[in-house]
């Protein structure tokens, strides 16, 4: 009782001791990304201070991803840096991986550093996947495919939309699930992969009624761009239509498609007037397709000159865009820290195999040990049984040499020693083989009484401290219902089993537990 009061003090103390997080803060953080205007509301009502250090740090990140959220703006990453250093030091997965999260939308949104963003949001990512936190992994693999979308590293963009998709699909997000099968669609559509492109333009077409203006007016785009790569002028212009009725931003890419429907008519000028004004288009995958499209017009038209100029003028604007996303120096860092990080992960799964092997060895040898002591005390009692005989044949010879003892004395010791070389040479034999027939799970409905007493004797032996347990138990328990106990508590075998082994049907096992517990003193 000491110790339990002592270990309820330590307890009291230690909680005592411990800051309490402050319960605005707490909420906040609950909500931040559902309902991010109210989670902003609640920290706004905070008292600043009488705040820990703690309370303080969250309060600087909750308030960092509100205005991320809810404003799309930031005073630079000095302030979520040193959130970044202090949570790598005293936070949790939830706020360590946010921090560099948020650090990496920051960076890559408001100043343009997506480089560094991608090296917070890879962080975040292992963070998110070590802790299993679906959300955090979901927005991390969202951001990382847009990040690598414009440095034009489609393979990785491929692994990320990818990623994506099966994180929204867990989340059961309809809305995120649609947006994934969009940047799946078109990674696959951006390496010549139309095929896979088009599966995924369809499962898409499911979730069409979920999406807001400017996701549907994306999706009728790319439903259009299918049928005119599929020769299906009608429908690619029944979809490029919706695509301009649905179309709420700027955007050029549609004039893409209608160039291409003009060129299959061999319409080249008014090809060459729309697709023109792709070249307008910010997104620069869309104005380098545009670029080849202008080229391939310029061809058609005998403007030989001008194909040329516009190629270079491609080949120009490609790798001054990769130079200034630094798309290989982005792309081989990727693929240096995914390998960094599995064979990390390999060593650790070796770490464990190996610390389970030496678990397993440890237990073997433990079993090996009590098995051996189990049967070094079973070849101890057959010793001192072997003792007993041999001591009582010396008494004997003492006695009929000295003419002390009666002929009933004698007879006595005889009987002795035949009683020990019984259990040495019969019971013991007898019993080891029923045993083992118990172990195999075979019947033992045909053995006789005295084999069923045999079996019992041995086991006697060969658990004494548990056979002591039933003594003191029960009272008078017939050996059918000693094998029982051995069936069901030492070799915890099921009702099933047992039944099979005892020759009986499983319902007669309720009466014959029963009776054993009527037996009890």
């Amino acid at each position: 009782m000491k110790k339990i009061a002592w270990i309820l003090v330590v307890i009291a103390m230690i909680v005592g001791c411990s800051e309490a997080r402050n319960p605005l803060l707490k909420e906040a953080a609950e909500i931040v990304h559902q309902r991010p205007d109210s989670a902003r509301v609640l920290i706004n009502k905070v008292d600043t201070t009488a705040l820990s250090e703690a309370d303080k740090m969250e309060y600087r990140l909750l308030t960092i991803m509100t205005d991320y959220i809810v404003l799309h703006q930031a005073d630079g990453d000095s302030l979520i840096t040193t959130c970044v250093d202090y949570y790598d030091k005293h936070g949790d997965d939830w706020q360590r991986g946010r921090a560099y999260y948020y650090r990496g939308g920051i960076r890559r949104h408001l100043l343009g550093k997506t480089f560094d963003a991608i090296k917070d949001y890879k962080v975040a990512e292992t963070i998110a996947e070590d802790a299993d936190d679906e959300l955090l992994k979901n927005m991390v693999y969202e951001n990382l495919a847009f990040a690598n979308y414009y440095c034009f590293t489609h393979p990785l963009i491929l692994e990320y939309s990818q990623k994506f998709l099966e994180s929204s699909l867990k989340l059961n997000d309809s809305v995120m699930t649609l947006r994934a099968l969009q940047m799946c669609a078109s990674s696959y559509s951006y390496m010549d992969q139309s095929d896979s492109a088009y599966a995924y333009i369809f499962r898409s077409m499911d979730y069409i009624d979920l999406a807001d203006s400017i996701l549907r007016a994306d999706i009728y785009h790319n439903i259009a761009a299918m049928y005119q790569e599929q020769g299906d002028d009608e429908n690619a212009r029944k979809y490029l239509e919706k695509w301009k009725n649905n179309k709420t931003a700027i955007s050029f890419k549609g004039y893409l498609i209608e160039a291409r429907l003009l060129e299959a008519q061999g319409h080249y000028k008014e090809a060459l007037e729309r697709v023109k004004k792709s070249l307008s288009e910010k997104d620069p995958l869309v104005r380098s397709h545009a670029m080849d499209v202008v080229s391939r017009l310029y061809e058609k038209t005998g403007d030989m000159g001008a194909a040329l100029d516009i190629k270079r003028q491609k080949d120009t604007y490609t790798d001054s865009i990769m130079k200034a996303n630094h798309s290989l120096e982005i792309a081989d860092w990727q693929r240096k820290y995914d390998e960094a990080r599995w064979k990390e992960r390999s060593y650790q799964r070796m770490v464990k195999l190996g610390g389970a092997f030496l678990l397993f060895l440890t237990v073997m040898m433990m079993g090996y040990w009590w098995y051996w002591r189990r049967v070094r005390s079973l070849r101890f009692r057959l010793d001192e049984h072997a003792r007993r005989i041999t001591e009582n044949q010396a008494e004997i010879e003492r006695l009929q040499q000295s003419g002390e003892a009666s002929e009933q004395t004698i007879a006595n010791l005889k009987k002795q020693i035949e009683n020990n070389r019984q259990i040495i040479s019969n019971k013991l034999l007898i019993g080891t083989r029923c045993f083992v027939k118990l172990q195999q799970k075979e019947s033992v409905a045909d053995i006789t009484a005295d084999e069923k007493q045999c079996l019992i004797t041995y086991y006697a032996q060969l658990r004494p401290k548990r056979w002591q347990e039933w003594e003191h138990t029960y009272v008078s328990l017939t050996t059918t219902q000693y094998i029982f106990l051995i069936l069901q508590e030492d070799l915890h075998y099921d009702d099933d089993t047992i039944a099979q082994i005892l020759g009986v049907k499983p319902a007669s096992l309720r009466t014959l537990r029963s009776r054993i517990k009527g037996r009890e003193k």
